[in-house]
């Protein structure tokens, strides 16, 4: 399993393609969304987690991987895609919540200064 700190912050490919295909206000307005989403599944993944729903934590990383998959937020999707696909008990997700945390938070610091320059 590749260690998400190897996978980059950021896909700066897929923000390239972000620009190209969209007006820089509608990319902002992309880009902005990621962090609500980020903090809003994180919330749902440590609830679930809290009530043994391991199936419920693994549709809500689905989820994120996927929005942040898209929005090129590569580290974030990859912790996502571990949580969703690799990890077989609620102790070992809960080992990956505090990257997962410390990831949004420099996921979201990065997006803003994409947004800043779109």
């Amino acid at each position: 399993m590749t260690g998400a700190s190897d996978v980059p912050l950021i896909d700066q490919d897929q923000l390239d393609l972000l620009q190209a295909a969209l007006d820089p206000d509608e990319l902002r307005a992309m880009l902005s969304q990621l962090p609500v989403v980020a903090a809003e599944t994180f919330a749902g993944i440590r609830t679930a987690l809290a009530k043994g729903d391991l199936d419920q934590v693994r549709k809500a990383a689905h989820v994120l991987k996927g929005s942040s998959s898209s929005l090129g937020a590569a580290r974030l999707a990859e912790i996502a895609r571990v949580i969703e696909l690799d990890l077989a008990t609620a102790e070992e997700i809960a080992a990956q919540l505090p990257l997962m945390s410390d990831t949004i938070g420099a996921t979201t610091d990065a997006l803003k200064r994409a947004a800043e320059c779109a």
